[in-house]
């Protein structure tokens, strides 16, 4: 019986020892993927697939919103540029309400993994206005990268 106990005693340290990988430079070589970084750490609202955060603006003064965007993936030895548009099917702000900065256009400089894009939101015109929807979406057209598809999206809520 004492055989039997010690046999799978070490039997079972040998397969716990080699199950680990000590290998730790492992590299990330697949696609290169953007990702908004306040989708990453939020949930996701009721009803849909991105956060929506609501934007400090009021009726005496406007609102800069700065929303960081990630790049996943080996880093690059030259810039990113990477476009940033309005979701045209879910933003319900009037586009006079506020400004992406750079037209909605940021550069990763190379060996970088993060950067900011900064929108500008104006003052609302009265404490009982309506608020809208500002869903900014990161263009997956380009060939350069690929956008998050669980991180793609990001809306602010805006008092208009």
């Amino acid at each position: 019986m004492k055989k039997i106990a010690a046999f799978l005693a070490t039997a079972l340290a040998l397969v716990g020892m080699y199950a680990c990988n000590n290998n730790l430079d492992k590299v990330f070589d697949d696609k290169t993927l953007v990702e908004f970084q306040p989708a990453v750490v939020n949930a996701t609202s009721v009803g849909r697939t991105y956060p929506l955060l609501t934007a400090p603006n009021s009726t005496t003064a406007g609102a800069t919103i700065t929303a960081q965007l990630n790049l996943v993936g080996r880093q690059r030895a030259n810039e990113l540029t990477v476009r940033v548009a309005p979701d045209p099917t879910a933003t319900t702000a009037s586009a006079s309400s506020y400004t992406l900065s750079n037209g909605g256009t940021v550069v990763f400089p190379p060996m970088s993994s993060t950067v900011n894009m900064t929108v500008s939101v104006a003052r609302a015109s009265s404490s009982t206005a309506a608020s809208g929807v500002l869903v900014l979406v990161i263009d997956s057209t380009s060939t350069d990268y690929q956008a998050s598809q669980n991180y793609k999206r990001i809306g602010y809520s805006i008092r208009q």
